[in-house]
């Protein structure tokens, strides 16, 4: 069903990079927002730049969606800096659930369901993080 299933911790450790990442989405977002309510008044050179910027700006906010997927994670409101990472509590597949700004990853919710569903995690329900790199976890 998904390529990746995260503990809490994995998807804590990943953290800082999808900050990184939203935060660099939003500003190319921004720019691309600027550049395009400029093209209707541009002619000429100034046109044909503002049309190239216009594309790289597509072309980067598309590489980091590809790159957040790459990483097993759905990004689902870049505004409000919404991630979801698959997880499994108990033998339910489940999305593990972070808004930027939380401290860490603190709340799930079902795979149907959305933000207004989210519950906060039970630690004690979540599969023990492996004690051995390279360890497999079930249904991991």
């Amino acid at each position: 069903m998904f390529a990746r299933i995260f503990t809490k911790e994995e998807a804590d450790t990943l953290l800082p990079e999808i900050r990184r990442i939203l935060a660099q989405m939003r500003e190319n977002r921004k720019e691309l927002q600027e550049a395009q309510a400029r093209l209707p008044q541009a002619r000429g050179l100034e046109r044909r730049n503002l049309e190239e910027e216009v594309r790289f700006l597509l072309g980067s906010l598309e590489a980091d969606a590809r790159y957040l997927a790459s990483l097993g994670v759905f990004l689902k409101d870049l505004d409000r800096g919404l991630v979801d990472f698959p997880a499994r509590i108990g033998g339910e597949v489940v999305f593990l659930c972070w808004q930027e700004g939380e401290p860490e990853v603190a709340h799930y919710h079902p795979l149907a369901g959305g933000f207004a569903q989210r519950r906060p995690l039970q630690e004690a329900s979540l599969p023990p993080t492996p004690s051995h790199p390279g360890e497999t976890r079930p249904g991991a």
